[in-house]
């Protein structure tokens, strides 16, 4: 750490004997990711994670040999985020501090994605320029294009042959002697699949996959269609029909109407963007709040994202909304350790040094109430509230291969400052984030959200060749490369089940795979410091 970085932190901690103002009451916001998510579905579980059963807030209620009891919540109905399925989940008062919980929900806004819409998402992908392409990436995009090849010839394969499957007896071959074993092997299949669902005494089949009794139904088509290879490459081809259908299109359909900015995806991603910023904006209006806290997983953390930066743009300290005398004096504390700090990548240090900076320009900027509207002008809006982005599984890791058309676009854009960076890019040659404007005022750029807004990428890096032993859709997002030496990135490795799998873990970033509650995995123990329930103003912290 050089010694003018350990002054700025000095700097960064002579404040004023002003009392502090305690965090009373915070908002954790939670976006789901893509696929067909069900309402409140994926905000329960991270309740429970960050609140209901986390020993690190004191005793969990219950005998400590025993299953602990769940600390106490409310489902309480709020119109804040716009829809009725939709509730806000409310904690007891612990130690001064309320939280409420918020799902941001849009998979009923990108529902009806069009297959073309998919079907241009992936041939773009498939047509990027290698060099392109991030070196961990390299394996899964060879691997998409060997299993895109399959599927064609698959697909010509059976096309060719429908002609001479069409002409064939079909009926004289099913009822042949030597179709008995594939026809009891289909109709067994049947049966347990179906007999469950009449006779209750047989529900212990229910637990039977139905990957498997579909596998089996598959064999035994093959068997009475002698192995013919014809026959094999119809079914496969049903195969990737249904699996496109009940998978692709579902998962990755909503990442294609996101992710890609093209004329037809524009309406649904203005919708998705307009709900999430009513949320925001209503929570940042709400006198009632502190803090913000907004958690996203997946394509949510890509949504969370623009939504900070659209947001910063409306109420964020900029000309239009200038910051106080104390917010400007913690954002320039901000910008002289970011023109200390080295321009490569930060340590680990110089990383929790740049964080607790930002902490404590978002305390002075929470503090700085709304100013009553002058004549002919709009009212300025309060002080900015969002204090953390928490990412999980996030694909901006990738984000030049999967949000921008090249390597170049991509460090095009942020220098550019349509993509916000941490930390942000300079105004000019002689100022960072802070800037003085055309009046003679201090303010912050439109694209200096990250100097406040801390941002802790929380991923799972899987190794080539074994790109599913991990989460293959994540990686890190620090680095002069990538978004900046500020961003947290937390490398974690999670397990799963009895056998303690590694096997694609995307989603269990907020589920606890220990065996003992008390000890809380690394990932867990990870998403909860990230989020800090209980984390005091820097007054506070001495």
């Amino acid at each position: 750490m050089t010694d003018v970085v350990q002054t700025a932190g000095r700097r960064a901690r002579r404040k004023t004997a002003e009392p502090p103002e305690p965090i009373e009451r915070q908002a954790v916001v939670v976006i789901h990711g893509q696929g067909e998510q069900r309402p409140m579905g994926t905000i329960r579980d991270i309740v429970k994670v960050l609140w209901q059963f986390n020993p690190e807030l004191g005793a969990v209620p219950g005998d400590k040999e025993a299953e602990p009891r769940a600390r106490p919540i409310w489902i309480v109905p709020d119109d804040k985020s716009g829809l009725y399925e939709l509730q806000r989940v409310t904690t007891p008062v612990h130690n001064g501090r309320r939280t409420d919980f918020f799902e941001l929900y849009y998979a009923d806004l990108l529902n009806a994605t069009p297959l073309r819409n998919l079907w241009r998402w992936l041939r773009r992908l498939l047509w990027i320029d290698p060099a392109d392409v991030p070196d961990r990436m390299r394996l899964p995009w060879t691997m998409f294009w060997l299993l895109s090849l399959v599927a064609f010839a698959t697909l010509v394969m059976a096309v060719l042959s429908l002609p001479e499957l069409l002409r064939r007896d079909w009926f004289g071959v099913v009822l042949a002697p030597e179709s008995r074993l594939g026809l009891s092997l289909i109709l067994g299949a049947l049966a347990v699949l179906l007999a469950p669902k009449f006779f209750r005494f047989l529900s212990f089949m229910e637990v039977i996959p139905l990957s498997l009794i579909l596998l089996v139904i598959a064999i035994g088509v093959m068997q009475i269609g002698n192995w013919n290879a014809r026959v094999i490459a119809v079914l496969v081809l049903i195969v990737l029909v249904y699996l496109s259908h009940r998978m692709l299109l579902p998962y990755f359909g909503d990442a294609a109407s996101y992710l890609s900015a093209r004329t037809e995806t524009v309406q649904s991603r203005q919708v998705v963007r307009n709900r999430g910023l009513e949320l925001l904006k209503a929570l940042h209006d709400d006198p009632n709040y502190d803090r913000i806290v907004i958690v996203g997983h997946s394509l949510g953390t890509v949504l969370a994202y623009d939504l900070l930066h659209i947001l910063w743009q409306e109420v964020g300290p900029t000309k239009d909304n200038p910051p106080e005398p104390q917010a400007v004096k913690a954002l320039e504390a901000v910008d002289r350790f970011v023109a200390a700090a080295p321009k490569g990548a930060w340590s680990h240090e110089e990383v929790e040094r740049f964080q607790e900076l930002q902490w404590r320009a978002f305390d002075a900027l929470r503090r700085q109430a709304a100013r009553p509207a002058a004549r002919g002008r709009r009212a300025t809006p309060a002080g900015w509230k969002i204090s953390d982005f928490v990412a999980l599984g996030s694909p901006l890791a990738s984000a030049q291969f999967l949000i921008t058309e090249s390597r170049e676009d991509f460090q095009r854009m942020k220098t550019e400052r349509v993509l916000p960076t941490a930390p942000p890019q300079p105004y000019n040659a002689r100022h960072q984030a802070i800037y003085i404007d055309e009046r003679g005022r201090r303010a912050a750029h439109h694209g200096a959200v990250f100097s406040t807004v801390r941002w802790t990428n929380i991923y799972d890096e899987f190794s080539s060749p074994f790109f599913l032993f991990g989460d293959p859709i994540a990686g890190p997002c620090a680095g002069p490369t990538r978004f900046g030496s500020g961003v947290k990135d937390r490398n974690v490795a999670i397990t799963w089940g009895p056998l303690k799998l590694r096997f694609f873990t995307h989603s269990y970033y907020w589920t606890e795979t220990s065996d003992d509650w008390t000890k809380p995995t690394d990932h867990i123990s990870a998403f909860r410091a990230a989020v800090g329930l209980e984390r005091k103003p820097p007054r506070d912290e001495g």
